[in-house]
């Protein structure tokens, strides 16, 4: 067992999990997008739109290219009054698929294909390419509007990539849920309770486990205030990995592991510590942005529901970006669905997305 010293302190991050109605952020974009779409008028005056023109078309649109931007140049590529040569396209979805990342994570997807060490099969390299140049947005969860809140999440980012909080742990693929399916003779704590525990003439709230045996395949939701002896523990369904989770711009899905504590143990884990960012030195190679947060159900190796979470849906929703398609991403990666599975946004007020199949992107309704 750590220190008590690191479990008296224990804070609840934003326990609240009310959201604003209004999030502050940037323009629509349509203004810059304009500079684009009048570039792209001159460079197919000779009837071709070319790699070379893609690599012009982005650099005007900046170091940050938004959704409007980024549609002017899909609609380019996907255009019929000039010619489009496959190393065109070829190009635009290579730059579609780093824009907007953070240097070396786009180092890093460039060079592996993936991060933390995790392998990205080529259906979902091409469907990140597709809804990226789509105007999928890849976010950094730290970003804060003009009075300091945040624009994707009201939570902190301190987690680094140790212990359960690994890339290959919190990493879900539809093998690693078969084969938690298929251990029979896996043995775990898992969570049954809390129990009042008194150390040092102190007193706390401690998890309460059972040793439990046989994996399950699920991913559903769990939550407690009490310190964990045992942040490997199962939850109390006997799932390896809570219901939060987030998508990183490689195209991985990653849940928190259903202790929801890390290593130290100072804050109960949400979506976005899966970026592994921090505002503290000692790992900020490893932050990363994000593409979906939000809540994922799993049962029997299946995924049985999607969830967006509240704020991302509020930037989807009000047409600022679009998501990459949780449905369209599971199929990618080879996972069984649960039939007639759907999206919901986390605010209610926003009805649920449009699902658009030829780009890989999920719209405001």
């Amino acid at each position: 067992m750590r220190s008590l010293l690191w479990s008296l302190p224990l804070l609840v991050a934003c326990a609240s999990e009310a959201v604003p109605d209004e999030v502050v952020s940037g323009p629509d974009g349509k203004g810059d997008a304009a500079t684009v779409e009048k570039l792209l008028d001159q460079l197919i005056n000779d009837g071709e739109l070319s790699a070379a023109d893609i690599d012009k078309l982005f650099e005007s649109a900046g170091d940050k290219v938004n959704k409007a931007e980024m549609l002017v140049i899909r609609d380019a590529v996907e255009g019929t009054g000039y010619t489009v040569p496959a190393d065109a396209t070829a190009r635009a979805l290579e730059r579609a698929t780093t824009a907007n990342l953070l240097a070396a994570e786009a180092r890093e997807l460039s060079q592996r294909g993936g991060y933390g060490g995790n392998d990205v099969p080529a259906k979902v390299h091409e469907l990140l390419a597709k809804a990226r140049l789509s105007g999928a947005a890849a976010f950094d969860v730290r970003e804060t509007d003009s009075q300091g809140e945040g624009v994707w999440n009201p939570y902190p980012t301190t987690t680094p990539p140790t212990e359960n909080m690994t890339f290959q742990y919190t990493l879900i693929t539809p093998e690693g849920l078969a084969a938690d399916l298929a251990d029979t003779a896996a043995t775990y704590n898992a969570i049954i309770g809390t129990e009042q525990v008194t150390q040092g003439g102190q007193t706390f709230e401690q998890v309460k486990y059972a040793k439990h045996r046989g994996g399950t395949g699920r991913i559903a939701a769990q939550y407690d205030e009490a310190f964990h002896p045992d942040i490997f523990a199962r939850g109390s369904s006997d799932q390896k990995w809570a219901n939060n989770c987030a998508f990183l711009s490689d195209g991985t899905i990653h849940c928190l592991p259903a202790a929801r504590r890390s290593e130290v143990q100072d804050l109960i884990l949400t979506n976005p510590h899966l970026s592994r960012c921090s505002e503290f030195s000692g790992f900020e190679d490893d932050c990363h942005t994000l593409m979906y947060l939000g809540h994922i159900e799993a049962s029997g190796g299946v995924i049985t529901g999607i969830e967006v979470s509240g704020r991302l849906s509020k930037e989807i929703g009000k047409g600022r970006i679009n998501g990459i398609d949780p449905i369209a991403l599971f199929e990618a990666w080879g996972f069984p669905l649960r039939a007639g599975l759907t999206i919901s946004f986390g605010n209610s007020s926003d009805g649920r997305p449009v699902r658009d199949l030829e780009h890989g992107v999920i719209t405001r309704p």
